[in-house]
């Protein structure tokens, strides 16, 4: 008695796939958690971590970078905090330059921070220089901030490209 070639068929393709199925089940996980300390600024593909950056004191206040703006959502950097140096009370709080969003472009995340603070001769103003070389002065009587110096924060539009020539005609 010959067996049906259908059966046989069946057989040998049921098989491989039964026995795949059994021992992936019992495969170790190749992937392993993460056991890096958590950063609050997780470098990504596209940029380092931000850049730590020593608080400066001046006149009993200390005037740090605010990495997050946690109670309006807008952006990451740019803010400039002053906090009482014997209490650690915040005094105020001020958006030194504007983050542009990227995020409708799909780019999420970013933020630009603080490279250096310092305080200028005089004491009435600090200069601040942001990761892109932006520089602004701020001052810290009035609580403005002005741009000094460095590249724009966004690069200009594009002039649109020139008509493309036209093909020659077959002949």
């Amino acid at each position: 008695m010959k067996p049906d070639p259908r059966t046989v068929a069946l057989v040998l393709v049921a098989v491989p796939v039964v026995l795949a199925s059994a021992f992936a089940v019992n495969a170790p996980s190749r992937a392993q958690p993460s056991k890096s300390p958590a950063m609050s600024t997780p470098p990504t593909a596209s940029r380092p971590p931000a850049p730590e950056v020593a608080p400066v004191e001046h006149d009993g206040v200390r005037y740090q970078q605010d990495r997050t703006d946690e109670r309006q959502g807008d952006q990451n950097g740019g803010y400039l905090v002053a906090i009482d140096a014997k209490t650690g009370a915040r005094l105020w709080r001020l958006k030194v330059y504007d983050v542009p969003d990227h995020r409708a472009a799909g780019v999420s995340g970013g933020g630009i921070y603080f490279r250096s603070i310092r305080v200028t001769p005089g004491g009435k103003t600090l200069e601040i220089e942001n990761e892109f070389g932006g520089r602004y002065r701020v001052d810290i009587v009035q609580r403005t901030s002005t741009r000094i110096g460095g590249p724009p924060m966004t690069a200009p539009p594009s002039p649109p490209a020139p008509p493309a020539p036209p093909r020659p005609k077959p002949q």
